[in-house]
């Protein structure tokens, strides 16, 4: 049941990273750290873009420890949410459709960290309760 979850939620990130976008025909690259320079500067939207990267992978990293018993690590699960960022932003790149940004890898890996300390915890619960179901 949970897994149908991520029908909507991977068509949500292919609307809001590639979709939604009108391409600009230019391949951009933004510097590292240039949103947090730009909230330092007194940008406060870039705190929106920043929060709003946070979000974008915190689902995946609390739901792949729950749809995967092998995503049984934050580790593991941080390092699969990484990879997904990166090829939201080499797409995003190569269709010119956003801006490849480190930045984005940042907050997107951040965010993956924090579900998959959650999801981690929580599918360690769920399995063993599993696990003692059929014992008895």
């Amino acid at each position: 049941m949970l897994r149908l979850l991520s029908i909507p939620y991977v068509y949500g990130i292919l609307l809001i990273t590639l979709i939604w976008r009108t391409p600009t025909y230019t391949h951009n690259f933004k510097p590292p750290f240039w949103e947090i320079s730009q909230l330092i500067g007194g940008n406060r939207h870039m705190l929106f873009d920043i929060i709003g990267n946070i979000l974008l992978l915190f689902p995946l990293g609390f739901f792949l420890p729950i749809w995967f018993r092998k995503a049984d690590k934050p580790k593991k699960v941080v390092l699969i949410c990484f990879f997904v960022s990166v090829a939201i932003e080499i797409t995003q790149l190569l269709t010119t459709r956003g801006y490849f940004e480190t930045d984005d890898l940042l907050h997107n890996t951040i965010g993956a960290l924090i579900g998959a300390l959650i999801g981690c915890s929580l599918a360690k619960r769920l399995y063993s309760d599993d696990k003692k179901a059929q014992q008895k």
